[in-house]
């Protein structure tokens, strides 16, 4: 992630305090492909792609990609020396051919590449780097995405990042001196568990105050993120947020163009799907929709999916539709054969589904028992145009998981481990990209 040219006489942060880097589930080319394809963006295609990261410190999120993928061929970049070394220390370990990893800055990442790929993926980036570099990354992207591919990517957000941003300008001030990045970044969890439990104590910084909750939990989020996040989040001379109107701007002005938010099916991504037409009949836009809707509802950060300017949307077709799969860990609440209605609990986050309609009853009744595999749509029912809807809605709520063709590997191989330092716990990760625990 350097944006220095000199890397020899400016030493690269990620080389001092490397990034505890994870996993990112919504990178994966199946997952980006969904959302494209349920938002009637580009078909990309998930057999045999090429996918380019850019970023990819240590390869926590590529290598597994890579692992269960072995048709598809992947490229990380990235301008610390160190966590290249690491990846490939990594792969070397996985025996994986099917991926390369190279050092280098973006100013100069273009001259080492060779043809175009489907995806490229650019997680921890885009608000962390110089102008120059950032620009330099767009151009890359404009010049080496495919026709059809699929461009990701992540940003710190305005309104919301505004108040995370006094925060980190509290907390460069108050550790500035204090030794190395480690020492930095140590100082300023200890600062900030102070500073959130200072808002219990005087009477006029209550904390049913709502000023004085969102401070504290400010810090509170500093005190519980790993030291490198930390370091890197708060303490990077470059961190800047934009406003979604002029991130769009950018992507415009390089030929890019919005497709979907990778995250819209988590909470972290999830608005209600009508606001921006509510806003616009009440003519409340300000300067943007867009922007209207981030300062309504405090977005802090944003997972846009790109492509190629001169989109036109096109929703997914009833065949398109039946050619997914559905996977769902649902549990029936109770079982009363006379009720005309049936009730699901989401394990997960407890919240109850209503089913109205027997195909859709039986549909989850086969698919708890397989989770976290799935079935195929046209095998659950009989007609797939019916139950559309109701299925995305699932989806878009996080209760249900819509599929692309699982990878080819995904019964084959075993979880890759991912080893971390000592205090971060162990994981793997599984064939859809999602991580799970390994008890000690």
């Amino acid at each position: 992630m350097s944006s220095s040219t000199d890397p020899t006489t400016v030493c690269n942060p990620y080389d001092e305090l490397p990034y505890k880097s994870l996993p990112i589930e919504w990178t994966a080319p199946e997952r980006l492909a969904l959302a494209s394809l349920l938002h009637g963006g580009p078909r990309t295609r998930t057999q045999s792609c090429r996918v380019l990261e850019l970023g990819c410190g240590d390869g926590a999120n590529l290598l597994p990609l890579a692992h269960y993928r072995s048709g598809c061929s992947f490229v990380g970049i990235d301008g610390a020396d160190s966590q290249i070394a690491i990846a490939c220390r990594r792969q070397a370990d996985l025996g994986l051919r099917n991926v390369e990893f190279i050092a280098a800055d973006f100013c100069a990442a273009d001259a080492r590449l060779e043809g175009e790929f489907d995806y490229i993926v650019a997680h921890g980036v885009f608000s962390w780097i110089s102008d120059e570099a950032r620009n330099a990354l767009l151009r890359l992207c404009s010049r080496r995405l495919r026709d059809g591919g699929l461009f990701y990517l992540n940003y710190n957000t305005l309104p919301g990042w505004s108040v995370r941003g006094m925060v980190r300008d509290f907390l460069i001030a108050q550790t500035a001196g204090a030794g190395d990045l480690l020492a930095r970044a140590r100082q300023a969890q200890a600062v900030a568990a102070q500073m959130a439990g200072s808002f219990e104590l005087p009477v006029q910084f209550s904390a049913q105050q709502p000023y004085s909750r969102l401070i504290a939990n400010e810090f509170e989020f500093v005190c519980e993120h790993d030291t490198s996040y930390v370091a890197h989040e708060y303490l990077s001379p470059f961190n800047r947020a934009y406003w979604r109107s002029e991130f769009l701007g950018l992507a415009r002005a390089h030929g890019l163009e919005y497709v979907a938010d990778a995250d819209f099916s988590h909470a972290s991504g999830r608005l209600p799907p009508d606001l921006p037409s509510r806003l616009q009949s009440l003519r409340l836009t300000g300067r943007s929709v867009e922007d209207t809707v981030d300062l309504l509802c405090y977005r802090q950060l944003h997972s846009p999916i790109l492509c190629r300017g001169g989109l036109t949307r096109r929703p997914p077709s009833s065949n398109e539709f039946g050619a997914l799969s559905v996977a769902s860990c649902l549990v029936l609440a109770a079982d009363d054969a006379a009720a005309p209605n049936s009730f699901f609990t989401h394990p997960p986050s407890g919240f109850q589904v209503e089913t109205r309609t027997p195909a859709m009853r039986q549909a989850l009744l086969r698919l708890q028992p397989l989770w976290p595999h799935g079935l195929p749509m046209q095998t659950l029912f009989s007609e797939v145009a019916v139950a559309m809807d109701d299925l995305v809605l699932l989806h878009r709520n996080g209760l249900i998981e819509l599929r692309l063709a699982d990878p080819a590997e995904a019964d084959n191989h075993p979880f890759v481990s991912t080893p971390l330092p000592a205090d971060g716990g162990a994981y793997a990760v599984t064939p859809y990209h999602s991580r799970v625990a390994i008890e000690a």
